[in-house]
């Protein structure tokens, strides 16, 4: 039997994207966040997929990479059909991954896979090691929300100094261009909750078929503890309910403080991702 592999970048053509999400629903986990299935056919998505096809015009696998926030960091996974997993499906694919990534000059690059035994021997063998895990949290719609007083939320409107400070608090300076990246993209859209007045918390919102993803998710160091996270990510998921989602998304790195915010707002674990990065050679 022959395999036919080939590249092709976003937007993928409505033939390929129905072929691949037809091949997901074979397993019984999720796989469409971590194979970036919302990304697939937007044009303003920076990205591709490798797909190894049979003689016969069978999807038997794919991969693919998406440059998230637009710094040439690619994050890339893969999926082969149980019945070829012996026959170095999954290593082509990642060969090819390895050859879009060549001609799209990445300067980094992260391998996100749910995290299962046989995905970390495969990446180990390819000279992976473990980077760091994010669990995916998710929770339902609310129909209904009363913010407390003065609380309010509303869409950015410019104040970006003010907005810069309260992520560099938050985080460090490298969100800075993740930040800018989620102003200027379309179907990002950035949200800041304000108490008086005064900017305490922000938020990007990504819609996608079913749910709202939130991401840059920061309460200002000084007004935590006051339940204006609470406050906000409430907000979200009634946010989600206008919108006609079903739940309201969000990841988060396995150690971070931030996890118990979540879960006391009523997200619960969906599965979770581990991030490998290319073992350096030294000469």
């Amino acid at each position: 039997m022959n395999i036919s592999l080939s590249i092709e970048s976003f937007p993928l053509n409505t033939e390929t994207i129905k072929d691949m999400k037809s091949f997901l629903s074979l397993f019984q986990e999720d796989y469409s966040m971590v194979m970036q299935e919302p990304v697939w056919g937007r044009a303003d998505a920076r990205g591709f997929a490798v797909v190894a096809y049979t003689d016969e015009g069978k999807l038997i696998g794919f991969a693919t990479s998406v440059d998230i926030v637009g710094l040439h960091h690619y994050e890339w996974s893969a999926i082969v059909h149980p019945d070829y997993r012996r026959q170095t499906i999954g290593s082509a694919l990642a060969d090819g991954i390895h050859h879009g990534h060549v001609q799209r000059e990445a300067e980094e690059e992260l391998a996100a896979f749910i995290e299962e035994p046989g995905a970390a021997e495969f990446l180990k063998n390819l000279g992976y090691e473990a980077d760091f895990k994010e669990i995916q949290l998710g929770v339902t719609a609310l129909e209904k929300l009363d913010l407390p007083d003065g609380l309010t939320v509303a869409p950015f409107g410019g104040e970006r100094e003010e907005l810069e400070s309260l992520l560099r608090a938050a985080f460090d300076e490298e969100v800075i261009p993740v930040i800018a990246h989620n102003l200027e993209q379309a179907g990002r859209d950035v949200w800041v909750m304000k108490k008086e007045g005064r900017l305490v918390a922000t938020a990007t919102m990504i819609a996608e078929e079913d749910a709202l993803w939130v991401t840059a998710f920061a309460v200002h160091p000084e007004q935590q503890g006051k339940g204006y996270g609470q406050a906000f990510l409430s907000w979200s998921r009634n946010l989600a309910f206008i919108k006609g989602k079903q739940q309201v998304l969000l990841d988060v790195e396995t150690d971070n403080h931030a996890l118990r915010v979540y879960e006391k707002a009523g997200f619960v674990p969906v599965s979770t991702v581990a991030y490998w990065k290319k073992i350096s050679v030294s000469e």
